[in-house]
């Protein structure tokens, strides 16, 4: 039999660091013998009765905890052999298991109750996170100066840590996140069913195992479950796609696809790929991964970028570009330019009509209106827009209301002195269509693609040489922007009917949280919303209701502490969600007055190694994920109510866009997850939904 693949579990690497360095060798040269023969033969290799296919290998005094199938075996664990190792170990569904006598291990060693423990149960109490409503827990084990240096601990942080006696002290100390939880999770080692729940690593050599214990190498790319496998291999003549929700490893199949493209029996090695992601935050990661699985070689015929990037790229080859203009400060120049603005009519009368109409529409809705589908679908003049069908958009403009609203994006377009994104996507297609610019790559790969505009779609399209080069992964529950258009009438080339596969095991979330965040979803006409499968178990997500505005900050820092313990997690693992800028800025104030560390970041600037409570709009944290996120601050004002919109039907737009918005804050989060509902809220999606599946606390 072919050597099989190695991968490990995060939280094996972490043991792998706290091995004794005159241990390492025997355990590289284990990991090797698993690799070429993991079959059990009842000495130095034994199958456990735990359930799952675990098995154990013999490392001098530690055990290697594996598992395997005929391609892979992947390393679940490595423990100090201890008598009772085995003895009544849970299987991973849960059912006690009892070990035979001859794979107890022999006597005179502790017993590892870390091993055969249950998960921790979490039970949030109002209160119960003040500092002095804390439950002390001693660890477990005697943290040493040899012990830490072994673990990788910077020698500056180690005087530190030997003042810790407590979890609650080492959860405070004053060192560096990587170093806490390198340390963390060697004192309080997992289950074995968290351990087998963990997503697995791929390993590439022994050799990579080496230097990520030297520091050398920071990540090991996802490997993929088979369902994963398959659609990486899948259909490689395009068009295809993926869709998936949130977790499902959707950009994961996406990088793979990348290495299956490049290797396809007969390519002839001078193929080129670009690969898209939606945010820039997500480039570097990006590339990293995928130096990862590809040879120097291929990585030379790789670009990743956005699909912004490409239109800014094109561009730039035909003539210089100035600043770019971005959302917000396109908003504020539309607000300043309706002020002014009075639509053309035939009568007074006229235009006194069209001019209400004009003003019940939102500043958002207009500049979506804008980007999505004048910009959006390259509409050149009025009587076409006038013509163009606009599904999902709500409100059904009359043609004169069409016209004052081309009217009003002429005169945006016409004012703007810098750069933009919309119009750029749109010259950029001009420039393709021109012969000016000639590049074009083999194969076209576009992660999120429920996010981009019919601009940008057509953009990615018209740069791949061909259809058959064309690869989309996308999610039609997290699409903030999306308008129930067809893929193929953003471009002829999109044609993917029959030619779409589905991932359902979402990677991210606990069954409780995806389940909750699903309930606030409303499908659309002819619309199927399919939910997805979390591998994970949780506490439910707690709802919180009638909360005065004044309070929310302490019930905010309250589950962060509560739930950070129970995770033995700093609470700067935590996020918190909120609709507005001007709100999160207020918020994450009151946080830090309540004692807990928060700053507000906009999306551009956030910094995940901060060590404080990240507060940002629900907006920015999409592609993110936390292990404990509040969703909060629904004022009034920072959410759409129905007498604030003239016609129903764009009310009932926003509202789709609102779901959406709230289904992907949800499911950012990993463990963890809260949601407050203030005092008198009346927005339809959080006083509307199946509170089944929530932990619910109601206020006075």
């Amino acid at each position: 039999m072919s050597k099989r693949q190695i991968a490990i579990k995060p939280s094996c690497l972490n043991e792998i660091r706290a091995l004794p360095i005159d241990r390492l060798g025997a355990f590289l040269d284990k990991v090797q013998l698993l690799a070429n023969d993991p079959l059990p033969d009842g000495g130095l290799k034994k199958k456990l009765r735990a359930g799952g296919g675990v098995c154990r290998l013999r490392v001098g005094s530690y055990r290697v905890l594996y598992r395997f199938g005929e391609e892979w075996v992947t390393l679940l664990g490595l423990r100090r052999r201890r008598e009772d190792t085995y003895r009544d170990l849970d299987t991973v569904s849960g059912a006690r298991a009892e070990a035979p006598p001859e794979l107890y291990e022999t006597e005179g060693e502790e017993e590892l109750d870390e091993l055969n423990a249950a998960p921790r149960a979490f039970s949030f109490a109002r209160g119960g996170g003040a500092p002095g409503a804390r439950e002390t827990e001693e660890l477990p084990v005697k943290l040493t100066a040899a012990w830490l240096t072994q673990l990788g601990v910077p020698a500056e942080a180690i005087p530190t840590l030997l003042q810790c006696t407590t979890a609650e002290a080492l959860l405070d100390a004053p060192v560096p996140e990587g170093v806490l939880k390198r340390v963390v999770e060697a004192v309080f080692p997992k289950p074995l069913e968290e351990m087998v729940a963990e997503p697995e690593l791929v390993v590439p050599s022994t050799e990579h195992l080496v230097r990520y214990r030297q520091g050398d190498l920071l990540k090991f790319l996802l490997r993929l479950d088979e369902e994963q496998a398959r659609l990486t291999r899948w259909s490689l003549t395009g068009p295809t796609m993926v869709v998936g929700g949130a977790g499902t490893g959707k950009s994961t199949v996406a990088l793979y696809r990348v290495k299956e493209v490049l290797e396809r029996p007969g390519a002839t090695g001078r193929e080129t790929v670009l690969l898209t992601t939606f945010t820039n935050a997500l480039l570097s990661a990006t590339r990293q991964l995928l130096s990862e699985i590809l040879s120097e070689e291929q990585m030379a015929r790789v670009e990743v970028a956005t699909a912004d990037h490409i239109a800014v790229e094109i561009v730039k080859s035909t003539r210089r570009l100035s600043d770019i203009e971005y959302g917000q400060e396109a908003t504020r120049r539309l607000h300043e330019l309706r002020a002014r603005f009075v639509p053309r009519a035939k009568s007074a009368a006229e235009t006194e009509e069209v001019g209400l109409a004009l003003a019940a529409l939102t500043e958002r809705y207009l500049i979506e209106e804008f980007d999505w589908i004048i910009d959006g679908r390259g509409i050149p003049d009025v009587e076409e827009y006038k013509r163009a069908p606009r599904p999902g958009r709500g409100a059904r403009l009359s043609g004169r209301l069409r016209e004052a609203v081309f009217a009003l994006y002429q005169r945006f377009a016409e004012s703007a002195r810098k750069d933009r994104f919309p119009a750029l996507r749109n010259e950029a297609r001009a420039v393709l269509a021109s012969g000016a610019w000639e590049k074009r790559w083999d194969y076209v790969i576009v992660d999120e693609a429920q996010d981009l505009c019919p601009a940008s779609l057509a953009l990615m399209a018209e740069v791949a040489r061909t259809p058959e080069g064309l690869f989309f992964a996308a999610d039609s529950k997290q699409s903030l922007y999306s308008r129930n258009y067809t893929w193929s009438s953003a471009h002829p080339r999109l044609q993917f009917r029959g030619r779409t596969a589905r991932l359902e095991r979402n990677y991210r979330s606990t069954k409780e949280i995806d389940r909750a965040a699903f309930a606030v979803l409303e499908a659309e006409d002819d619309e199927a919303l399919v939910a997805s499968t979390s591998v994970h178990e949780g506490p439910l997500p707690v709802l919180v209701r009638n909360v005065p505005s004044e309070d929310e900050a302490t019930w905010i820092a309250d589950f962060v502490r509560q739930m950070a313990r129970h995770l033995r997690l700093r609470p700067s693992a935590a996020a918190v969600l909120v609709p507005r800028n001007a709100i999160g800025r207020e918020l994450a104030e009151a946080i830090t007055e309540a004692g807990l560390p928060a700053r507000f970041f906009e999306g551009r600037a956030l910094e995940l190694r901060a060590d404080a409570v990240k507060v940002l709009t629900l907006h920015s944290a999409k592609g993110l994920e936390f292990p404990i996120v509040v969703v909060a601050g629904f004022h009034e004002g920072a959410y759409p109510v129905p007498e604030k919109y003239v016609a129903p039907e764009v009310f009932a737009e926003r509202m789709r866009h609102e779901r959406r918005l709230l289904y992907v804050g949800l499911t950012r989060a990993m463990r963890g997850l809260m949601l407050i509902v203030p005092r008198g809220c009346r927005h339809e999606a959080l006083t509307a939904f199946e509170t089944r599946g929530w932990a619910v606390e109601e206020t006075e």
